[in-house]
């Protein structure tokens, strides 16, 4: 294997890494969530609070706009938008569900 094979390999196995953080962070979020379900149910509020999900996507929009020319790679705002919603939107969905 050449040195830029093994740099390649290398990227990627760091990038893996990362994707495993990922899964594993969006595993405890999914934990919160469905602790944050039960005390809802307790107090008798909606699952869903809209007022709530926008606060999230504006944080994840907030943390794309700090980002920006602090010399780290610079998020899209537009894909921190669509990746919370989705996020939220699933969550939502599991939360109905059971």
């Amino acid at each position: 294997m050449s040195s830029s094979e093994e740099k390649l390999e290398e990227i990627r196995k760091k990038i893996d890494e990362i994707d495993d953080a990922i899964v594993d962070l969006l595993s405890k979020r999914m934990q919160y969530a469905e602790a944050a379900k039960e005390e809802k149910l307790r107090m008798n509020m909606p699952i869903r609070d809209s007022r709530r999900e926008k606060e999230v996507v504006e944080r994840w929009c907030e943390r794309a706009r700090r980002n920006r020319g602090t010399g780290e790679y610079d998020l899209s705002e537009e894909m921190m938008k669509k990746m919370a919603k989705l996020i939220i939107e699933y969550t939502v969905k599991n939360e109905m569900e059971e």
